[in-house]
């Protein structure tokens, strides 16, 4: 999303002084809220791959697998925020949305096609006119990074304590009650604080679309317990989910993320107690998705 703020002097407002080796340390903002009218031009290309196999009692396992990619551009406008400035509704007018599921690429919608994504709780509604895009189409946008964030996303400059200027190359965690607060309220994974860690480096300045940035990467071991809702003799056991992100933050806090890459892999074992029935699923998950964003006048 993106920032009104064009001719703030970045460098004279947030570089907060020299340390005694000559290395600038900055206060990196890790929250962007949004305001309503803020254009960009959003590119995005990316993969995911799913494995799952069920088993269930006297019956042959079952064996599925799901491929997506993607290539999206678009340019993007915010049309609602709420009280803490992220997007409810942003309208997308679709320059490409190519999609491959392994049989070929295939473009699914025409150039100039307007979309309107509205958050609805944790998930993201497309509407074309009066139709509400399911499926591949939905999965897609999904993937390319136009899902909103969600209505109970917490802070996460409060989730990383993220208050104080820091030199290229620091690194601090997350605080664990509040990570594990974050997972819960954002996904259906309930975690253990103590098994469960989230890490951020600044990485140093740079340069993207013309401004000054800062790059960071962001790490994060999550090893879920339980997902919410299933049944308690099925537990989640030798299971896990890593990912990291690279991401280009401008030093002007009023503009949106410039560049970010995520990689992401999964793996959940979910099985009931029964020895002599075995009943259950495993799951393996994988996705690298890189989004750029170029904010617009």
């Amino acid at each position: 999303m993106t920032r009104p703020a064009w001719f703030l002097p970045a460098y004279l407002c947030f570089a907060v002084g020299q340390t005694r080796g000559g290395d600038t340390a900055w206060q990196l903002h890790l929250d962007r809220p949004a305001t309503v009218g803020e254009r960009s031009a959003v590119s995005s290309s990316g993969r995911q791959d799913r494995h799952l196999v069920t088993t269930t009692p006297n019956q042959a396992r079952e064996v599925s697998d799901e491929h997506l990619e993607v290539d999206y551009a678009a340019t993007h406008e915010v049309k609602a925020v709420d009280g803490n400035g992220r997007p409810r509704e942003v309208l997308m007018t679709v320059e490409r949305l190519v999609t491959n599921d392994g049989s070929g690429p295939q473009e699914q919608l025409a150039a100039g096609t307007k979309i309107l994504a509205i958050a609805v709780g944790d998930q993201t509604s497309y509407r074309l006119d009066r139709d509400e895009l399911d499926g591949t189409l939905s999965d897609a946008l999904n993937l390319a990074g136009a899902k909103l964030p969600s209505a109970h996303e917490p802070s996460e400059d409060e989730v990383f304590h993220n208050h104080q200027p820091r030199q290229p190359g620091a690194q601090w965690r997350a605080d664990p009650e509040r990570l594990a607060t974050a997972i819960a309220a954002t996904s259906p994974f309930l975690i253990d604080p103590a098994t469960s860690t989230g890490e951020i480096r600044l990485d140093g300045s740079a340069e993207a679309e013309g401004l000054a940035a800062l790059a960071t990467t962001t790490t994060f071991h999550i090893v879920p317990k339980a997902l919410r809702g299933a049944p308690p003799d099925r537990p989640l056991t030798n299971s896990e989910v890593n990912s990291t992100t690279v991401r280009l933050f401008p030093i002007d806090p009023s503009l949106p993320i410039l560049q970010e890459t995520l990689k992401t892999t999964m793996k959940l074992s979910q099985h009931a107690d029964s020895g002599a029935s075995p009943v259950g699923t495993d799951t393996t998950f994988s996705r690298e998705v890189t989004r750029r964003c170029r904010p617009l006048p």
